[in-house]
């Protein structure tokens, strides 16, 4: 009885109501907090230290008018960040080191061709030529079929009774990684169910699911926490991970499956089962779900879902 009170007063009145979303946003602190790289000095928090200033060199790299001898005291900072996470004994991203060199070189190569100084560089990293890091020179696209990309996908909710293959996803994982992140830190990750009872018991704690066919892939999108620097980053990780979802959302149509995005808006009850379910580490802010599968058949039905008129959302100002 008194349980059924509490939530009728949760749900009902104004002071249940405030007082829970007081509650869900300490709960998001507290997360937020305890993984961030606030506080941290540890391997997680340096490698985002390492890719913030990789992503700046390769930015300062890339400008049209870009001071002479820029980026010394990046380029330096760098290189101690980079000895620093080397000198951790647990397992290491081998990709850091590969965007360190990759970076140094391509500002060797810069500072040299503007007359730039490069003494105060190791010699080591003076012969390297990595080219995982840097900049590029792209010509510009003359014409996309974008639009009809864009609305030729539809949100499905009905699936043929197989599931998808681990090499598609792969791929479709793989084509969605093109999203932008802030300062390319890419704190998105993807955790791909195909376990047909874990699906289950997902569609199951999820009430959004309802009348759906089972899916072949449930796609988890979560945001690492770790890859946060301070309070001013604490809504970065739901931007990013948006951005990663609708590029996932058009990369599963390209490879010619159905999906809708599940909104994850839920109990922190339900995130911990949801994390027990995939194995989802505790620094990782869950954002969305995603289900997916071959298509039922030849046709399939979907909502209209027409879009309001463009002059009520948009705001030019002159």
């Amino acid at each position: 009885m008194l349980g059924k009170i509490k939530k009728y007063v949760r749900e009902h009145t104004q002071y249940g109501k405030t007082r829970y979303l007081n509650y869900l946003y300490q709960y998001d602190l507290k997360q937020y907090v305890e993984h961030s790289c606030m506080n941290e000095q540890n391997k997680e928090c340096v490698a985002t230290k390492i890719r913030l200033l990789v992503h700046a060199l390769e930015k300062g790299m890339s400008l049209p008018h870009c001071r002479p001898g820029f980026g010394k005291d990046k380029v330096l900072e760098l290189l101690d960040l980079c000895k620093k996470y080397q000198s951790f004994d647990e397992r290491k991203d081998d990709q850091i080191g590969q965007l360190v060199e990759g970076v140094v070189s391509a500002y060797v190569n810069y500072q040299v061709a503007q007359g730039g100084a490069v003494d105060f560089i190791p010699k080591e990293y003076l012969e390297k030529s990595d080219s995982m890091a840097g900049i590029i020179s792209l010509p510009v696209k003359k014409s996309t079929n974008f639009e009809e990309i864009a609305k030729g996908r539809h949100s499905t909710r009905s699936y043929a009774d197989r599931i998808v293959s681990d090499q598609v996803i792969r791929q479709v994982v793989q084509l969605a990684q093109t999203a932008p992140s802030a300062c390319n830190r890419q704190a998105t990750h993807i955790f791909a169910c195909v376990n047909l009872e874990k699906i289950q018991q997902i569609m199951q704690m999820h009430g959004g699911t309802r009348g759906f066919d089972r899916p072949g892939v449930i796609f988890a999108i979560t945001g690492d926490l770790n890859l946060y620097q301070n309070e001013y980053e604490r809504n970065a990780v739901f931007i990013d991970g948006g951005i990663f979802l609708m590029n996932l959302l058009y990369s599963i149509d390209a490879y010619g499956l159905a999906a809708c995005p599940v909104i994850w808006g839920s109990e922190p009850d339900n995130d911990a089962k949801l994390a027990d379910i995939l194995g989802i580490p505790k620094s990782h802010k869950i954002i969305s779900l995603v289900t997916a599968g071959h298509y039922a058949g030849e046709s399939y039905i979907a909502a209209k879902s027409e879009k309001r008129n463009v002059n009520s959302i948009m705001h030019i100002i002159k």
